[in-house]
């Protein structure tokens, strides 16, 4: 699926999609998770004209001071941790959360709680995919932010995705932006 990812951002047209969503929201930054969410995060921060923050997974040599927050990762099968240098996120700051994926939730209520602890606000949740028969919406919704998914995927059964139906884009309009 990281594949999918990255064939399905090749052309930036997702990212423009989804940086429409939330271009009302004026965000200043846009907070991701290193690798997996950059794939997404950077081409909607140059159109949104915003720069990118990423939480790392592990704590590198010069990141002195970080805010950090632990969450459950599907992936791995294991508790790990998500950290990003306080010089990064201040109270000042309206932060647009980018990831791949949404599942459990996990990893954006972990960012959620970064951006909290920072004292920013948190003006919406962003994702390529979001697996609809995971409870991660439904974990996110306490938080009162906007959850925006590009694609739903209903079930994965045998190699095959069945996506959720929904409205189209009306591509002219977005052109036109």
């Amino acid at each position: 699926i990281t594949y999918l990812c990255l064939c399905v951002c090749v052309r930036n047209y997702p990212q423009i999609i989804q940086s429409q969503r939330f271009m009302n929201h004026k965000p200043n930054k846009i907070l991701t998770v290193a690798t997996t969410g950059l794939v997404i995060a950077i081409p909607m921060a140059k159109y949104l004209q915003v720069p990118v923050v990423y939480a790392r997974k592990e704590r590198s040599i010069v990141m002195a001071d970080t805010f950090t927050a632990s969450y459950s990762s599907k992936t791995v099968g294991q508790k790990r941790e998500l950290l990003v240098s306080k010089n990064h996120i201040t109270p000042e700051d309206r932060i647009l959360i980018i990831d791949d994926f949404l599942s459990s939730g996990s990893s954006q209520e972990a960012l959620l709680r970064i951006v909290s602890d920072a004292g920013a606000e948190t003006v919406g949740i962003g994702v390529l995919l979001e697996k609809v028969y995971e409870s991660g919406r439904k974990a996110l919704s306490g938080y009162d932010v906007p959850v925006e998914s590009l694609v739903r995927v209903a079930s994965v059964s045998d190699g095959v995705m069945t996506l959720v139906e929904e409205e189209g884009f009306d591509d002219e309009e977005i052109r036109k932006k």
